[in-house]
């Protein structure tokens, strides 16, 4: 029977992953994932999920089952509605919840495979900013001023667009990089309204882009790091307890 569990994990992973860097890929690379990758992936990992049930059969673990899939979907859809991603995001996260609902990595908060997948890769999504502050900063450093044509701009916006992106002179030349900045009336000003996810090209080289680097390809990460290593949040909290 402890075979069993394992082979039905096991595939219940594999499952999930083929479905995550399959729609990383498309997505990077096209903007959208056919809704086919979801409805298959999601049918056949619910069908291996009430088998888990079937064979690990307890009221408890269904309860926690149902609370996993319940949280997972509704985190998944707030952030939908809301307009923090877009609608592949939510329904990969949707897809974890149902194919793969508890897990439990040495280092967790709580076994909620969904749920962790997306917070884990919005935490390493903040790899971007910090990689953007630093290339700033450096070019600051350079004496480059990074913020001319933009003297109109507030402090404040100055500041985000530090760590939403930088400034290239080959910024037409670069691929899946997203335009940072818009041309109102003569004036270049800082356009934030990253969440669009329209693959926009830049209409000029000089000037403020941001990767355009889909939130699967992190969540597909904070799925792998739950898998193998656990919880993020617990990992952090763990160093200042300790």
């Amino acid at each position: 029977m402890l075979n069993e569990f394992k082979i039905l994990d096991a595939t219940r992973i594999a499952l999930v992953l083929a479905t995550m860097l399959y729609s990383s890929y498309s997505d990077w690379v096209s903007r959208e994932v056919d809704d086919k990758v979801w409805i298959v992936s999601g049918i056949i990992g619910g069908i291996l999920t009430i088998l888990d049930l079937i064979l690990t059969w307890s009221f408890r673990y269904l309860i926690l089952t149902l609370i996993s899939i319940g949280i997972g979907c509704g985190f998944a859809y707030a952030f939908y509605y809301f307009g923090f991603y877009g609608g592949a995001d939510a329904k990969a996260v949707m897809v974890i919840s149902v194919s793969l609902p508890l897990y439990y990595p040495p280092k967790r908060l709580h076994p909620f495979t969904g749920l962790a997948s997306l917070s884990n890769g919005l935490l390493i999504s903040l790899i971007i900013p910090v990689s953007m502050l630093i290339l700033n900063l450096s070019t600051i450093l350079r004496g480059e001023n990074i913020f001319e044509g933009f003297e109109h701009e507030s402090r404040i916006r100055k500041l985000a667009a530090i760590f939403l992106g930088v400034r290239v002179k080959d910024a037409r030349r670069r691929k899946f990089w997203l335009p940072l900045e818009e041309e109102k009336d003569g004036k270049r000003f800082f356009s934030f309204n990253i969440l669009t996810f329209e693959l926009e090209e830049p209409k000029r080289d000089d000037c403020w882009v941001t990767p355009g680097l889909p939130l699967l390809l992190f969540i597909t990460a904070g799925f792998l790091v739950f898998i193998f290593l656990g919880d993020v949040i617990y990992m952090i909290a763990s160093i200042f307890i300790h």
